[in-house]
């Protein structure tokens, strides 16, 4: 995890070094890869794939289909700053 926003990349050093990211971390970071670096889901979705340990076809694909926006309800686009002042307060887990 070398994006410069230190939540998405503990959450990327986490599952490189462990191969499991909670469900808010899975979210957060495919919201940061599709609506702020504006990448194809589909390669978050293979590199989910390739490293989670707990993989499962529909559920890696669907949530990725569906944090690009895909399925016609809601988008979520996470405000990354926040969700880090939210969930990490005093960055134990970005360090």
């Amino acid at each position: 995890g070398r994006t410069g926003a230190p939540l998405i990349d503990a959450n990327m050093r986490e599952l490189l070094a462990t191969g499991w990211m909670s469900n808010r971390g899975r979210q957060n970071v495919a919201s940061y890869l599709v609506f702020d670096l504006q990448q194809d889901w589909r390669f978050g979705a293979a590199h989910f794939e390739a490293l989670l340990l707990d993989y499962d076809v529909c559920s890696n694909w669907g949530n990725w289909v569906s944090a690009a926006g895909l399925t016609g309800g809601r988008i979520n686009k996470f405000n990354i700053p926040k969700q880090s002042k939210d969930y990490d307060a005093n960055g134990d887990y970005i360090r």
